[in-house]
């Protein structure tokens, strides 16, 4: 179970750079109010997730868990009453973008439950009751320090492994997104380049 969450601890990250990316990708195309605030929110996603990676762990989460439900039911609001369809925003890099929203709110959720539990662990017991006499030192203190760096080796792996299954997860569903969106279908693909009217079959120079 702690492998598990070594292992996840960095995609609530590699999810913001999912979701700012489709969501700069989105401002591209939208049209109206929605660009603007389609901008701020990939803006917002994507240095959360530089500076959450950089901490290793997540940051603000009561501010990550109440900004995702507001975007949330923002993205609902629009696909309910149409304004995606006014604003050209397309359905399926919008229902990309919230599944990376949702992956940053429930670990903020999780963060914040996390938290409760320690600072609930950390108080302080009525006096006489949870004393119990120090434990000396003797061969379970020696056998932990053996072990230390084994268990650091396996953390390390944990973490890359998770940061590369993560890394693909993310990339096999932001990569569509993308191309469905409008900045993605006008970008040319690679290897490729427009051909002048010159170089085109049947064309005349001048």
């Amino acid at each position: 179970m702690q492998a598990l969450v070594v292992a996840t601890r960095s995609w609530p990250m590699l999810a913001a750079f999912g979701a700012g990316l489709v969501l700069m990708a989105l401002a591209a195309g939208a049209g109206g109010a929605a660009q603007p605030a389609l901008i701020v929110l990939g803006i917002a996603a994507l240095g959360w997730g530089v500076l959450a990676l950089r901490a290793g762990r997540v940051l603000v989460p009561s501010v990550v868990l109440v900004a995702t439900a507001v975007t949330l039911v923002g993205m609902a609001a629009a696909v309910a009453t149409g304004a995606s369809v006014a604003t050209d925003i397309p359905p399926g890099p919008l229902a990309a973008a919230s599944v990376f929203i949702v992956v940053m709110a429930l670990s903020a959720g999780l963060e914040l439950r996390g938290r409760t539990r320690r600072a609930r662990r950390d108080e302080p017991l009525p006096a006489g009751r949870g004393a119990s006499a120090p434990r000396p030192a003797g061969r379970g203190a020696s056998e932990a320090s053996v072990s230390r760096p084994a268990r650091r080796e396996a953390s390390v792996a944990a973490r890359l492994i998770g940061l590369a299954s993560g890394a693909a997860l993310v990339a096999a569903l932001a990569t569509p997104a993308l191309a469905a969106t409008e900045a993605g279908e006008q970008a040319v693909p690679h290897g490729m380049h427009q051909l002048d009217p010159i170089e085109q079959p049947g064309g005349h120079g001048h």
